[in-house]
């Protein structure tokens, strides 16, 4: 097993210590929310980063048939211990499942190393967070009350995007949705990733990454809508 370290902060909060008359839950209890948090937001970034990412695994002489990446390897998060603030600190792993059972071949039949299939599971999970990063810088300089909002829009064209953008995101609209429904289910909660204080979840952070999808599609969608004329290579897209 190895470890990813993507550390985040998550604290949830007792309800009941907000209602009168109520006694207030046990420690065993919130530890208990606190693991379901972690894992949700596991799960959360695992669909995020391996959403179609298929490959092709053996597990039996003549039998050869395309498997989710999810069956090979599990993304879980590690607990670690609370900060002075009461924060348990997490972060995750990636671990190979069935490894004895399950052959992992390439587009000609031969076996892939499984250090190196890891290491492919790790840059997912990076390219994933770059993305997040990507949605979170865009979303954080829209501002409709500011004048200058135009000219901020045209000119942040001239970045590089990925060139895969227009599909990626769709995935993670959709799975910044699932994480927002998800996170109702934890009436009090607090929830930093990667230990950055720009990933400090709550509902104007998702109100930023939706404006983030949103102006990122705009920019997509201008590219593709440009002229014929216009020269490929001054677009600012990396095509390799």
């Amino acid at each position: 097993m190895a470890t990813l370290w993507l550390r985040y902060r998550h604290l949830v909060i007792d309800p009941c210590n907000r209602m009168p008359g109520h006694l207030p839950r046990s420690d065993g209890w919130l530890n208990s929310q606190n693991d379901r948090l972690a894992q949700t937001v596991c799960d959360w970034l695992s669909d995020l980063a391996w959403d179609g990412w298929r490959v092709e695994a053996c597990v039996g002489s003549f039998d050869s048939t395309a498997i989710d990446v999810r069956d090979l390897l599990e993304l879980r998060p590690e607990r670690g211990e609370r900060d002075g603030q009461g924060y348990q600190v997490s972060w995750f792993s990636v671990e190979r499942t069935n490894s004895e059972k399950t052959r992992v071949l390439d587009e000609d039949g031969d076996e892939i190393d499984a250090e190196l299939f890891e290491c492919e599971a790790y840059q997912r999970i990076w390219d994933a967070v770059d993305l997040l990063w990507l949605i979170f810088d865009n979303g954080e300089e829209y501002d409709d009350s500011d004048p200058d909002n135009r000219h901020q829009s045209e000119s942040s064209y001239e970045d590089p995007l990925p060139p895969d953008l227009a599909i990626r995101l769709l995935t993670a609209k959709r799975s910044l949705l699932w994480l927002r429904e998800s996170l109702g289910a934890f009436p009090g909660y607090r929830l930093t990733l990667f230990g950055e204080d720009g990933f400090t979840i709550d509902d104007a952070w998702f109100k930023t990454m939706e404006q983030g999808c949103d102006r990122l599609n705009e920019r997509v969608h201008a590219y593709a809508t440009q002229l014929p004329c216009t020269n490929p290579q001054d677009d600012g897209f990396d095509r390799e």
